[in-house]
Formats: structure tokens, C-alpha cells, sequence
């Protein structure tokens, strides 16, 4: 999309901009997995992806509005980074070497950063549904992506239906699910729509026509 080439197009100098426009990066990557599986008619992995969207939506909008926290962010993914070091087993004894000789060399930062986000998630600390609420996005969580965390999760949600007796059936019936072939690219729509316009604003992006074509959209799309 136009909008996303302007953003990634736009100067970023702060380690926050960097962030978040590499954010949006990621984002445009997971809605165009989202575009595939729809295209291809598997609704429940396009849904699934759209869950892993807004999570990256809400969390980056939330960083937008507490730039001071860009530290944790940063931190946070490089102990993801440190854990998986300590937890692989490389074959290769070149690897081995280079895996201990990393590991000895930052034990300390890894000690850390294992303190400082110890019982920790998330960068933030905080669940989900309080970042929805801090940036006004409650209502989607409650409705959308419940619902498409049932299916990341791999929970009953998606295999059980009522019949006419109002029973509960277990079963997968893919016919019942197709409807998120075409939802989940409207709720990941909608979900750029809202990041996009916080981001224009926190870069000042001064032609603004790609954006309002895209709100017109986002418009049409909430209205059904």
C-alpha cells in the first residue's frame, strides 16, 4: 500500500521511530499473510494472523503514547534473543564455541535483563486487555480478537457448534468458518487504519492523501 511506502520512506532518526517504523513493516507483513491464506480460502489461519496484528498494533500504538518505555521494547526482544542462545544445542562444535564464548560475554547483561523482566510476558508488562483499554481499542478486543484467540490457541472454540436442539456438537465444519475469509482482511483493514493514522501523526507525514483514502475505506468497512 501507498501509505505503508510513505512510512517506511520517512526519515527516522530516535531509536522509537526506528521501532515503529520497522513495526509497520511487520505489520504490513502479517496482513499480507492474512491476504494469502484469505485468497486461498483458509479463513481460520487468515483469523489467527489477524490475532498476532493486533497485537503488534496495540503494543506499538501504546509505545507511541509512552515513548519513555522504548527502552524495555528494545530490551525485551534482545533477552528473547539471549534465551533462545541459551536454550539451543548447536551440532556444529564451531557453534558450540561461539555459543559459549556469547553466553560467557554477556552474562551479565542476560542476568540482567532476566531480573528486570522476571514474571514478565510482555515489554510492557501488562496484559493485553489494559494496552487495549490505555488506547481505546477495548471493544475489539472484547469481540474480534477473543474470538480469533480461540483459534491461535488452539482451543475447542472453532470445533463445537449447536444443533437445532440447542446441544453442543463437536466437530470441525469448515463451511461454518468461511465467513473469515473475507472478515479477516476487513479486521486487519481496520486495524492498520487505526496504526497508520497515529503513525502519520508521530512522524508528520505531510501528504496525507494515501491516509485518507485509506480512513475512507476503513469507513466503509466499519459501516458493513
Amino acid at each position: 500500500m501507498k501509505a505503508t511506502e510513505q512510512i517506511l520512506a520517512a526519515p527516522a532518526g530516535t531509536e522509537l521511530t526506528k521501532a515503529v517504523q520497522a513495526q509497520v513493516a511487520v505489520a504490513a507483513e502479517h496482513f499480507g499473510g492474512m491476504l494469502a491464506a484469505s485468497a486461498n480460502g483458509f479463513g481460520l489461519p487468515a483469523e489467527a494472523a489477524a490475532r498476532n496484528l493486533f497485537d503488534l498494533v496495540v503494543g506499538t500504538l501504546y509505545l507511541t503514547k509512552h515513548p519513555h518505555l522504548i527502552v524495555d521494547f528494545i530490551e525485551f526482544g534482545q533477552l528473547t534473543v539471549y534465551r533462545l542462545m541459551k536454550n539451543l544445542s548447536p551440532e556444529s562444535p564451531q557453534y558450540q564455541q561461539t555459543r559459549v564464548r556469547d553466553l560467557a560475554k554477556y552474562d551479565g547483561e542476560i542476568r540482567r535483563l532476566e531480573t528486570k523482566f522476571d514474571k514478565k510476558n510482555f515489554w510492557h508488562g501488562r496484559q493485553i486487555v489494559q494496552i487495549a483499554q490505555a488506547i481505546d481499542m477495548e471493544p475489539l478486543y472484547k469481540t474480534a480478537y477473543k474470538t480469533a484467540s480461540g483459534i491461535t490457541h488452539g482451543s475447542s472454540y472453532p470445533i463445537l457448534s449447536r444443533n437445532e436442539k440447542l446441544e453442543w456438537v463437536i466437530g470441525f465444519q469448515k463451511r461454518k468458518w468461511d465467513r473469515y475469509v473475507k472478515e479477516s482482511p476487513v479486521f486487519g483493514y481496520l486495524m492498520l487504519g487505526h496504526l497508520y493514522t497515529e503513525v502519520f501523526r508521530l512522524f508528520q507525514i505531510p501528504d496525507t492523501t494515501n491516509l485518507n483514502d485509506m480512513a475512507d475505506v476503513c469507513m466503509r468497512l466499519a459501516d458493513g
